[in-house]
């Protein structure tokens, strides 16, 4: 058993009373549950296929045991999370590194709480909005949000800290959406940009309570210091946000913790202060969702506890803004679109994405194509000063007469068929292209511009260059490990 912070059990136990915490308490004697979401834009439910071996076998992936077989032949017999489209618990915890169809973008590993907005998203949200995910790294709700929004939706997915965002727009990349960017700024720089987004995702930072079974760093973390100093903090954040939604809009606050001052004390100031309406979710009685813990206070809130509910420790409000004045969003940047569309109308042909949507500009020799719908947002965002990490899909780099393709083409699900000859890598070859070895293509495969691709899933370019290839993998995103 783990030794919890005397300050945390006594104030816990009174908070969730003694039955609740009990249940807590027990599940540091189990491992948590495994989780993934599916990726229904690259897998179909019923005949898409995955890495058998790396979801049903603890052992290291041997080529001579791989085998593929249809998605619900291996998943049939493991439990759906039921607060959330597309997602499963697996019985336990494989070597998700070295199944390829995860680098694929195929599936994304994640807490199955966290996969709770979700069922927000797709309670609330009928029709295309821009939604903001100002907190949003490693990028496991953006990902969710991504397939629970309407089609024509855009996402800016934001991460303050730099390190983070990479990994952020490493996973959104991975995820193959074209209507999302990913910034790195602060809440305040977001709102300074003055796009107006119909919601607003409030994953704040918090003192980490309910990542105690799964991360000792967290416990060691922990202090009543914190816990104030984060209730303070996300009040800050909740505030620069509100700035920037629209009226009508609706907020997701959303902490990983269990304290009153950081849950249900905010929700409150949020309800007094900023005169918000809380929205209630549609769960069912069996998922064990806690609801207020705040004497007097009966708004909906959803509290998940690790013993009492299947998943980590998450709180969850949903709450509507008011009427009032609405930011605009300002569309400087419109005689520099024009120009960049000019220069790189030339490029459409030769690189296309599927349909017609597409605004492809030229950023400095990067080539970027964005949904039509996405440009006004990225104008203000750049306008603004706020530093972009990825938006839409980066097509290729120019190098003289030559356009290298980015990793981004080759992940989209908005590439267009047979853009590239591809060659499909069995499990050895995938994982050494993953880990940005020398990789040598069989003589029938045409020289130049290669898709890798595994089991029909795409992993990124490499240009054959007849007696060897060269691997466009990223370096940043290579397997360091070993089976």
């Amino acid at each position: 058993m783990k030794k919890l912070p005397a300050d945390f059990v006594s104030y816990t136990k009174e908070v969730m009373g003694d039955s609740r915490f009990a249940s807590f308490i027990g599940s540091f004697d189990h491992e948590p549950p495994v989780s993934i979401r599916i990726n229904r834009r690259k897998l179909n439910i019923e005949n898409g296929k995955l890495n058998c071996c790396a979801l049903t076998s603890g052992a290291a992936i041997q080529p001579s045991t791989f085998n593929v077989q249809p998605l619900t032949s291996h998943l049939s017999p493991l439990t759906p999370v039921s607060w959330c489209s597309d997602a499963f618990y697996l019985d336990h915890r494989p070597q998700f590194t070295f199944d390829p169809l995860l680098h694929a973008g195929c599936y994304y590993v994640q807490e199955a709480s966290s996969m709770f907005i979700d069922r927000v998203l797709r309670q609330h949200i009928d029709e295309p909005v821009v939604m903001l995910d100002l907190c949003a790294a490693p990028g496991g709700k953006s990902t969710a949000a991504i397939a629970a929004l309407p089609d024509g939706s855009i996402l800016v997915s934001n991460e303050p800290v730099r390190t983070r965002a990479n990994i952020l727009a490493e996973n959104i990349t991975k995820w193959g959406a074209g209507n999302v960017i990913v910034t790195n700024s602060y809440p305040k720089d977001i709102a300074a940009s003055r796009v107006a987004f119909d919601v607003v995702l409030c994953d704040v930072p918090c003192s980490g309570e309910g990542m105690f079974r799964k991360d000792d760093g967290a416990i060691g973390e922990w202090s009543v210091a914190n816990v104030e100093k984060c209730w303070r903090l996300q009040r800050e954040i909740v505030a620069e946000a509100w700035k920037v939604l629209k009226p009508g809009g609706i907020l997701v606050y959303s902490t990983c913790t269990f304290n009153l001052r950081e849950n249900e004390e905010n929700v409150c100031w949020i309800i007094d202060e900023l005169q918000a309406e809380p929205l209630a979710v549609d769960v069912e009685a069996e998922w064990n969702i806690t609801s207020s813990l705040l004497d007097g206070f009966d708004a909906p809130v959803y509290r998940f506890i690790p013993g009492v509910t299947r998943g980590e420790g998450l709180f969850m409000a949903v709450l509507r803004k008011g009427e009032g004045e609405s930011p605009s969003c300002s569309h400087r940047g419109e005689g520099r679109r024009k120009k960049q569309g000019a220069q790189a109308s030339r490029l459409r042909s030769s690189l296309p994405l599927s349909g017609d949507n597409w605004h492809q500009m030229e950023h400095g020799d990067n080539i970027l194509a964005l949904p039509k719908e996405l440009v006004p947002v990225y104008e203000a965002l750049v306008a603004a000063r706020v530093r972009i990490v990825k938006a839409g899909v980066a097509v290729g780099t120019v190098k003289g007469k030559d356009i290298v393709p980015d990793i981004e083409l080759a992940l989209s699900t908005q590439l267009a068929a047979d853009s590239f000859p591809k060659y499909d890598a069995d499990l050895d070859l995938a994982l050494a292209y993953l880990r940005k070895e020398a990789i040598v293509l069989p003589p029938d495969v045409p020289k130049g511009y290669v898709l890798i691709t595994y089991e029909g899933h795409r992993l990124g370019f490499a240009k054959n260059l007849g007696n060897r290839a060269n691997n466009l993998y990223p370096q940043e995103w290579k397997i360091r490990s070993r089976q």
